[in-house]
């Protein structure tokens, strides 16, 4: 990290109440603060501020060290001393020529020793105050006083009674410190720690990215090991980012593995002086906090020490005085440390030998105290080595976490005992069970959970291996990982559930999943929620119940059925357990999912509210992510400016990373941006992915963007072979609502090819978005053969559909083929609506749109609109200034620089004319020598005439 000071956060009113105090002398002000609260940084500042230049600063320090040293700190700051004193000083003076050899030019010469020890510090400490007092404009800053000797503390005591008319003092100590009273026209200055956001922003200036999101996850995480402590936050920060612990991934700062128990050095060994001014009950009782971790209470803390709680209770307190230890709890009645790395750093220097021992002794008291505290054994048994005792309590602890809703709490214990081989092997099945019902919801990162099911159920019964597979599919379509191997599996088994129609019903309901399973056509899973609705006649399994309703509402409305809307409204928003309210809030986000592809944006955001409040009472942080991807697609279709900053803050989520719907919406807003080439890597990764697990609405929305941007030859090959893709999955599904977004894009052969099955399968389907699909589809045919009246028509009716959803994008790509196609005709389009269209793309940041729709303009001989109100850069170049300079440098025309970024000649010619000029050189051969390496590196052309795709670099 870079050595410089980051700016002071959260620290102006405190920066300016100090200048202002120092600026009307005499003045005595106490700066009060914790460790690294940032008092001599904030003194520093306040030095520096204009006003106080001719002042002379003296600046000395107290050390645990110096306290038997008489006005160390006063000594160590007059020996800095750089002019005379401004008037004469007294035979009084000369005492100091012992202690300050460095002013024997000014000091007037020894008086006669006197033999008492307290005579001669009184000789001192009035010599250095008239010193002092002598020096003109000065400020002396005394920092941590609390470790001042009793010489310092009289100096003190006694200019503030009667300060000189031109000195100033400042006085930096940790509460509570045993300062003298300093008069009335004393300022006090309480340094607190940083908020949560300011942490968050100091942490920010400190990575040194603008770039990159801190996401409010980690900046959370970062608070809770610091407390806000400025210094830990910048030690903390520095130490993650030089140990790759805190590295950028997609755009957001991500912690990897090992940061939660990784401790600065510099933090450690300042906790670790404190620990050292500890006896050994107070080591011991820290030692049993760290260990308990989080909050306790001090009856707790002494059970693990082994002391009485009168011992532990003053061990405490002396620890909360040292700034280690801090009251928690809406009574304080319970303790925790200062801050995260605090515990860390005592946690280790505890031996391990001792550690585990600990831990043994906090597993035995809080299972004994039952309850709550019983959930927190669970840890302790672990890291005590016991196994057997470590796999019963997580068991139970994970049943009351079920029972609580605590999904994800509860799945990560099942899988760990699981996969540590703790359990019999005639129980592993009946805890395999329990841990597919919890993971139902929650992130499988690489499959672990499911491959445990798998293999569970190889080894049991008949009954028990269809249930496992049942819960394996259900956990990947409810995790969106692949589902059709788990189907395939469930069909194989579903003869072991004959007896148990509730979960017959589950199974068939599941199989009837119309957006992830691209191995069963339309018809098939209809035929398994017909066998669903036949089981659940056969049971009183509320579970079941829920399932079959929302199945049955999702296979209707995914397929823009006009039944499916009542389905819909007959799906209820609670439940009478934690695990039916997950599922409602599942099938409504599914529904309002699938609303989104309709076209029914209004209603998909009422659906996604639904969902939003059952699952409140059931929280994931998984489903929570998904629901606001889909909610921040619906808002930027419909021209939502606000949902990009959604999409920035939900790309450091770590839940987000895999999700189809924000990858697919960070792509579209790439390439409304002009980011050509990082969108089409993300819009054929997504195209790709969705058609193998059966999202064929998502994949049908980015081969269409795929193929909307493709300029070159090879581009254009590959958005065929996308769109080709999803359009045999569609067609062998048999759903062809969700072919919408591709028809407007798709290569023509592609569009004439399915146009016919297309216009018959959405007649009549619910699905306003596929109605005007189809005449913008239709359009590019008329416009294809010659036929402009007919193409402009067709392209007038679809921006109007569009407009009506609404989906401004779409209605103004609509009329700029409207335009396109009265020109082929001979006709002057109407400037109107493409002036609106203009305002559109640029309204909502799709710059490279906006672009393309001004060449247009200018072919038809219209006025090309212009921004207002663009940003000034002074001698800086502007993003558009330095794209042209670098294209310019590699040896590109202006025609082709016009070309490949849809821009006039002349327009080109300014931005380059502006460039050269504020870079100070004559000639596109001297830009290449003036403008930064990282401005031309990785650079791609995007000349759209000549089909070139060259790296500049």
């Amino acid at each position: 990290m870079p050595p410089r000071d980051p700016p002071l956060v959260e620290r102006e009113v405190d920066l300016a109440s100090l200048v202002a105090a120092l600026a009307r002398p005499p003045a005595v002000v106490v700066v009060e603060g914790e460790r690294g609260a940032g008092k001599t940084r904030l003194v520093r500042e306040a030095l520096a501020a204009p006003g106080l230049e001719g002042r002379q600063p003296l600046v000395g320090h107290s050390r645990p060290t110096l306290a038997s040293c008489p006005l160390g700190p006063v000594i160590e700051a007059l020996a800095t001393a750089s002019r005379p004193p401004v008037r004469p000083l007294s035979a009084l003076a000369g005492v100091l020529r012992t202690v300050l050899p460095e002013l024997a030019a000014i000091l007037p010469p020894a008086p006669p020793p006197v033999p008492e020890p307290q005579l001669v510090r009184h000789r001192l400490v009035r010599a250095s105050a008239e010193l002092l007092a002598k020096l003109g404009p000065t400020i002396l800053v005394l920092e941590d006083v609390q470790w001042g000797d009793a010489a310092t503390v009289e100096l003190i005591r006694m200019i503030g009674a009667r300060p000189p008319p031109e000195l100033s003092i400042v006085i930096t100590c940790e509460p509570p410190a045993a300062l003298p009273e300093l008069g009335l026209g004393t300022t006090r200055l309480s340094i607190p720690p940083l908020s949560p956001a300011g942490a968050g922003r100091l942490a920010c200036a400190i990575l040194g990215d603008p770039e990159t999101v801190l996401p409010t996850g980690v900046a959370d995480l970062l608070y809770e090991r610091s407390g806000g402590v400025p210094f830990v936050v910048r030690e903390d920060v520095r130490m993650l980012r030089q140990h790759d612990l805190l590295r950028p991934v997609n755009g957001a700062w991500t912690l990897g593995p090992g940061a939660e128990t990784a401790v600065p050095p510099a933090v450690g060994a300042m906790i670790a002086a404190r620990l050292r001014s500890l006896d050994a009950t107070g080591t011991a009782v820290l030692e049993a906090a760290a260990v308990l971790a989080g909050s306790a209470e001090p009856e707790l803390v002494a059970r693990v020490a082994g002391l009485s709680t009168g011992r532990t209770c003053a061990a405490l307190g002396d620890a909360m005085r040292r700034g280690l230890l801090r009251d928690h709890g809406p009574d304080g009645g319970t303790v925790r440390f200062r801050h995260e790395l605090a515990r860390l750093a005592v946690y280790e220097s505890v031996p391990g030998y001792r550690r585990r021992g600990l831990h043994a002794i906090a597993a035995q008291v809080l299972t004994a105290a039952g309850g709550a505290l019983r959930v927190r054994a669970v840890d302790h048994h672990r890291r005590a080595g016991d196994l057997r005792a470590w796999a019963a309590s997580a068991e139970a602890a994970a049943e009351a976490a079920l029972a609580a809703g605590a999904f994800g709490t509860a799945h990560s214990w099942l899988r760990d005992v699981l996969q540590a081989g703790a359990v019999a092997p005639e129980r592993r099945a009946e805890v395999a069970v329990k841990l597919g019902r919890a993971a139902l919801g929650a992130a499988d990162p690489g499959g672990t959970t499911s491959g445990l099911l798998a293999e569970v159920a190889e080894a049991a019964s008949p009954e028990q291996r269809a249930e496992l597979l049942l819960l394996r599919l259900w956990s990947a379509l409810e995790s969106d990982g692949p589902a059709d191997g788990a189907a395939t599996a469930l069909r194989d088994a579903l003869g072991g559930l004959v007896r148990r129609p509730g979960l017959r019903a589950i199974a068939h309901a599941l199989l009837a999943t119309p957006t992830r399973l691209p191995g069963l056509d339309l018809a098939a899973q209809k035929a398994h929620l017909d066998r669903a609705r036949t089981a659940l006649t056969e049971t009183g399994d509320p579970m079941a119940h829920a399932v079959v309703r929302t199945a049955t509402a999702h296979l209707l409305l995914a397929t823009g059925g006009p039944e499916g809307w009542a389905a819909a409204r007959a799906v209820p928003v609670h439940g009478d357990r934690p695990e039916i309210e997950r599922r409602l809030a599942r099938g409504l986000l599914d529904l309002a999912e699938s609303a989104l592809h309709l076209g029914h944006y209004t209603r998909g955001l009422d659906l996604a509210e639904r969902a939003r409040r059952p699952a409140s009472g059931a929280p994931s942080p998984a489903f929570d992510t998904r629901l606001r991807a889909v909610v921040a697609r619906i808002r930027w279709t419909t021209g939502d400016c606000g949902a990009e900053d959604d999409v920035g803050v939900l790309s450091g989520d770590p839940f987000a990373s895999g999700l189809p719907n924000l990858r697919l919406l960070s792509a579209q807003i790439d390439a409304g941006q002009g980011r050509l080439d990082a969108a089409r890597r993300t819009l054929r990764a997504v195209a790709e992915e969705a058609c193998e697990t059966g999202d064929l609405a998502v994949a049908a929305q980015a081969a269409a963007e795929f193929n909307r941007v493709a300029l070159t030859l090879e581009q254009r090959r590959l958005g065929h072979a996308l769109a080709r893709q999803v359009l045999d999955g569609v067609a062998r599904k048999g759903v062809w609502v969700w072919a919408a977004p591709l028809l407007p894009f798709a290569p023509l052969d592609l569009v004439r090819e399915v146009l016919p099955r297309y216009r018959g399968a959405v007649a009549d389907r619910d699905a306003p978005l596929a109605r005007a699909a189809l005449g913008f589809a239709e359009a590019r045919m008329s416009e294809r053969y010659g036929d402009a009246g007919w193409a402009a028509a067709g392209y007038r009716r679809a921006r109007r559909g569009y407009a009506v959803l609404p989906d401004p994008r779409l209605a103004a790509h609509a009329c700029a083929g409207e335009a396109r196609a009265r020109i082929s005709a001979g006709q002057v389009p109407d400037a109107e609506p493409l002036r609106h269209a203009w305002s559109t793309f640029t309204g909502l940041g799709a710059v490279w749109d906006a672009n393309r729709l001004k060449q247009t303009m200018r072919a038809a001989g219209l006025p090309v609109p212009h921004r207002r109100g663009r940003p000034g850069y002074g001698n800086q170049l502007s993003p558009r200034e330095r794209e042209i300079a670098v294209l310019a440098a590699s040896g590109h025309t202006n025609r082709d620089i016009a070309a490949g970024l849809y821009l006039s000649d002349r327009t080109v010619k300014y931005h380059l004319a502006n460039a050269m000029r504020k870079l100070g050189v004559s000639s596109r051969r001297q830009l290449g020598d003036v403008l930064e390496p990282a401005d031309r590196s990785d650079h791609t052309c995007r000349c759209g005439r000549c089909g070139r795709e060259l790296n500049l670099s």
